[in-house]
């Protein structure tokens, strides 16, 4: 099953660490057996002499088995470390290094200059980026790639044999058998780079998609959360500025919604708002937001409207409101209305976003104030709520910059890579045009740096002994006529970028062009050389990141194409296999320091624009699934769990007591009279008693409990391997903590908050569920505010095994 799940690649981002490094070492055990199979097929061809060194070949038969064994045995100990340490570190860097080495070997044996090496070492690299730890991979690629520079300085010098395993082609027959085998070895790296990355890639974005709508989205009424609602309203704010049209803002509140809980319990008052919210959203029409804006309150932005418009639609919801016909468990109606203030600016007004929500919720008292079950609507003035622009900026600054995905990257050296770190964090607004310039700029610099190249070579005294000096001019002349034309392509993206900003024409022209003239570029090396290796795989895999999967398959596939037939037509004697090489150079192995160098330097501004993409942009990806992952189970008022969260929290909690105990107290508490703060000082006033509140129980409770917001004023408390009598001491600490808080309003006025509390634990009922649980522990809640409030009330062991 195990290795069901590393062949599929699927569940790569659950994996732990131990989990995600055996896929490596699987892909060693079935590249080596795979060229154990080639071995096996070259050592039986007839004239095997003229294109191996066979002693050497029989020689690896047994080291390529034991690396081989050596795998299994990796992949053994893999799967006996993930159950009892899966997120050994460790293990990754075993089994990232063990690659590493076992691919360089392979790449010695058959030449460390050779197009498979090139291969090897981009695709290994890129797929390692998104299945292993930043920390491991860059260690075991810097390794990789000192190990195969020191081969090649080692068969510069004639310390080694440079490919010792292939015989130097003399004839035709012994060159197609070096071109086949060369894409022999290569075609498994190729084959697995490019499905792994786009397997991997697809399924992180779209997991990563669906953490960021849960993330925005409230679990209980499925509409806006509070922290996506405020994100609505200000990309609503901005273009409706921009476009001159006037924006209208609805704060509503379920009247006497806390009776409805008091009387018929929570699970009677969600349903009120799961109805409430349906009701809303089938109100509105398409371009209209909803969001859950606090316990009982939503908020709706109405784009486009005129002043009367505006109050009609809020008439049609409050009346939509008063039809509900909603049953309690006991039979009873449960009786639903609202109270709405609505907010409208004229076209062109400049009015804060936490402006409108103050003057909407001034309003919304003055509808409660007139009672309740109408609609108070008023244009407030520029500036009003400036008080609060610290809040209103943080809210900016944590969702906003998430949800458009330009948090910024850990610096890495911002006065060299300053341009390069603004590019990122601009990247996710650029359009497909803006990105294709990008690379066409980048890839003059590229460009520029081979003719930089050509020309120092040209200007050699020693030059006829290193190139064919018309082959070189030829060259130059190429070179300086490709640039020219991404100069031309940069000029007609400027033109068509704001018309067709997404033109997949454009797109199409780019890649093909650019992909085309890198590989004509490494023809004059060799076709089958080392930097082409590394440009086929490298560019592809970092296209997949940024632009449409389709186009870089297709520039990848053409790239391809053309990069067999320059070979076989090289291998049949159709056309000069290196042509820039000069008489009298080994073409097929051209291992001399100058060819090394040679090959190093065209391959060099490839690798290291990769690599820092690379590096960057899945860096900053990752950074931002944890925060996107953090923001989907975090409550963007009080930054504790959010519903969805503390309830996924108690029913990992419930299963593992159930399983292995010991017992497991739940708390539900709910600010008493939190509905009068709101009242007499104001929404405001009252976040800031939620967020008091959370501050005050995440410090009281103990390492491993977890506190998360249930409600609108409610928080449930999770107490692992806590029994009653332990859990009722630490929760009355808890309230005297929250007695003990004062909270100042903004009118200057001080007060204190106090809580109810209810506590059940299981420890003499595991087989409990959470809901029956949660259940009791709000029956508890309820006779601790029939009490007096401000208090503690337990649930019994045995009533509750009896419930």
């Amino acid at each position: 099953m195990a290795i069901k799940r590393i062949l599929l690649g699927l569940g790569l981002l659950r994996w732990s660490r131990v989990e995600r490094a055996l896929a490596p070492v699987l892909m060693v055990a079935l590249v080596y057996s795979y060229y154990l199979a080639g071995m096996g097929i070259a050592l039986g061809l007839e004239g095997r002499d003229r294109f191996i060194n066979v002693g050497l070949v029989e020689s690896q038969l047994s080291v390529f088995a034991s690396v081989i064994a050596g795998a299994l045995g990796l992949m053994v100990l893999g799967l006996l470390l993930r159950r009892h340490r899966a997120d050994s570190l460790l293990f990754q860097h075993v089994a990232a290094h063990y690659f590493s080495f076992s691919l360089v070997w392979v790449g010695y044996l058959t030449g460390p200059l050779g197009y498979t090496a090139g291969v090897v070492l981009m695709g290994a690299a890129l797929s390692g980026y998104i299945a292993l730890e930043r920390q491991v991979i860059l260690p075991a690629f810097v390794t990789a790639f000192l190990l195969i520079l020191g081969l090649n300085l080692a068969a510069a010098f004639e310390f080694i044999a440079y490919a010792p395993a292939l015989r130097a082609p003399t004839d035709q027959a012994s060159a197609l058998f070096w071109t086949n085998a060369t894409f022999f070895l290569a075609a498994p790296h190729i084959a697995f780079s490019v499905g792994a990355m786009t397997l991997m890639l697809g399924f992180w974005q779209k997991r990563e998609n669906y953490v960021l709508r849960l993330g925005l989205t409230d679990a209980l009424t499925h509409v806006h959360n509070r922290r996506s609602i405020l994100v609505q309203l200000e990309a609503e704010m901005a273009r409706t500025q921009r476009l001159g049209q006037p924006l209208a803002v609805a704060l509503l509140d379920l009247d006497h919604f806390k009776r409805i809980n008091d009387t018929w319990g929570h699970p009677a008052g969600d349903r009120v708002l799961r109805a409430a919210a349906a009701a809303l959203k089938a109100s509105l029409r398409p371009g209209d937001a909803i969001g859950r804006f606090g316990g009982e309150e939503f908020l709706l932005v109405l784009p486009g409207r005129t002043l009367e418009e505006a109050a009609q639609q809020a008439e049609q919801c409050r009346a939509q409101l008063a039809t509900l016909a909603l049953v309690a468990d006991s039979g009873e109606p449960m009786p639903v209305s609202g109270s709405f203030g609505l907010v409208w600016n004229p076209a062109g007004a400049v009015v804060s976003a936490e402006a409108r929500v103050h003057a909407a919720d001034s309003l919304l008292y003055a509808a409660k104030q007139a009672g309740r079950n109408c609609v108070c609507q008023g244009v407030p003035e520029a500036g009003a709520g400036d008080a609060a622009k610290a809040r209103e900026q943080e809210w900016k600054g944590n969702a906003a910059r998430i949800l458009r995905g330009q948090e910024t990257p850990p610096p890495v050296s911002r006065r060299l890579l300053r341009l390069l770190g603004d590019f990122v964090k601009g990247w996710p607004a650029w359009n497909q045009a803006d990105k294709q310039i990008f690379f066409l700029a980048l890839s003059i610099a590229m460009f520029a740096s081979f003719a930089g190249w050509g020309g120092w070579v040209l200007y050699l005294e020693d030059r006829e002994q290193l190139v064919k000096v018309p082959m070189g001019e030829s060259l130059m002349l190429y070179l300086a006529g490709v640039i020219a034309g991404f100069v031309l392509l940069i000029g007609i993206g400027l033109y068509i970028r704001k018309r067709w900003p997404n033109s997949w024409l454009y797109q199409l022209a780019g890649q093909q062009f650019f992909a085309l003239t890198l590989v004509f570029a490494g023809y004059f090396l060799g076709i089958l050389s080392f930097p082409v290796g590394i440009m086929l795989v490298g560019l592809p895999l970092i296209g997949f990141i940024y632009f449409s999967r389709s186009l870089v398959l297709l520039s990848f596939a053409t790239s391809l194409v053309v990069t067999v037939a320059l070979a076989y037509a090289s291998a049949f004697g159709w056309l000069p296999y290196a042509p820039l090489l000069a008489e009298g150079v080994d073409r097929y192995q051209p291992h001399s320091f100058f060819w090394g160098y040679t090959a190093y330097h065209f391959t060099f501004p490839t690798l290291l624009v990769i690599l820092v993409l690379a590096d960057q942009t899945l860096g900053r990806w990752r950074q931002r699934g944890q925060q996107v992952l953090a923001m989907s189970r975090t409550d963007a008022l009080t930054q504790v769990h959010n519903r969805r969260s503390i309830l996924g929290v108690l029913d990992r909690e419930v299963a593992r007591t159930r399983h292995r105990g010991p017992a497991l107290a739940v708390v539900i508490l709910d600010l008493d009279h939190f509905k009068k703060i709101n009242d007499t000082w104001g929404h405001p006033t009252g976040d800031r008693v939620l967020q008091e509140a959370a501050r005050v129980l995440e410090a009281a409770i103990r390492d491993g409990d977890a506190v998360g917001r249930y409600g609108g004023e409610e928080f449930l408390l999770l107490l692992p391997d806590t029994p009653l009598a332990g859990a009722a001491a630490l929760v009355e600490r808890c309230r005297a903590q929250l007695a003990a808080t004062r909270v100042q309003a903004d009118n200057g006025d001080t007060f204190t908050i106090s809580a109810s509390f209810g506590v059940a634990s299981n420890e003499q009922a595991l087989g409990l569920d959470a809901e029956a649980l949660v259940k009791a522990a709000d029956e508890a809640l309820y006779r601790a505010k029939e009490g007096g409030r401000n208090r503690v009330e337990t649930v019994a062991a045995g009533a509750l095994a009896r419930a």
